[in-house]
């Protein structure tokens, strides 16, 4: 599976921008975020494979007699990408280029591999969710994850893509995180927020997957 997966990941192309500092109108409305601390981004080339099994009790690979208390384990790992944009209208203003790295440790319920057979038969949402070994470096800042990713997938919409054309099965997927900047580094250096995924984890017949996914970072200065 050293060739695709997820997200989000969730893994999961990546879009980052700043947005105005506060700005306010005719209404009144207060926008708290300052500059630099939304990110707008798109993670790309993020890819894994099935690395194992986790059971309830936190053990790899442990109670694998008891399906229904064991999950999935899906290492990825990826690159971070940015865009220029307005922090007025939000508008793409400028070209792509790379702006740091991506990798994670994605939590599937066994019953994601239904995903082989009839989506119909699976439930409307399915839950997933990412382990704490996260870590995201943009512009020379590292994000952990501090709050539990609460992540769902979409089967009941259909594969995003033509399986028949590109010979892979495309899965709709969100979820949103708490995260902490830990290097003390970089332009968001001890900045606190949150990581929300709006992406596709696509899989082939061995449950190898490609993932890509929009996400927002809104970030701030935590109380002291």
């Amino acid at each position: 599976m050293n060739k695709s997966i997820c997200t989000a990941l969730a893994a999961t192309a990546l879009i980052c921008t700043s947005a105005t500092a506060f700005s306010g109108n005719a209404k009144g409305i207060f926008n708290p975020n300052t500059p630099s601390l939304s990110v707008i981004n798109t993670i790309s080339d993020v890819q894994g494979h099935v690395g194992g099994f986790v059971d309830s009790a936190g053990n790899f690979n442990g109670d694998m007699m008891n399906p229904n208390n064991v999950t999935i384990v899906y290492p990825i790992d990826g690159t971070v990408h940015a865009t220029f944009t307005s922090n007025n209208s939000g508008e793409t203003i400028g070209s792509l280029h790379e702006k740091g790295t991506i990798s994670a440790t994605v939590e599937f319920p066994t019953s994601f591999f239904g995903l082989m057979g009839d989506w119909g038969a699976l439930p409307a949402t399915m839950d997933w969710t990412m382990r704490d070994d996260f870590a995201m470096n943009v512009a020379g800042s590292t994000f952990e994850m501090v709050e539990t990713l609460t992540g769902r997938a979409f089967p009941h919409l259909g594969p995003v893509e033509n399986p028949m054309e590109t010979g892979t099965m495309a899965l709709r997927m969100a979820g949103c995180a708490g995260i902490r900047e830990t290097s003390g580094e970089g332009e968001y250096a001890g900045k606190v927020g949150t990581l929300c995924l709006n992406g596709t984890f696509s899989f082939d017949q061995q449950f190898n997957g490609a993932g890509v996914s929009n996400c927002t970072i809104a970030i701030h200065e935590p109380l002291q």
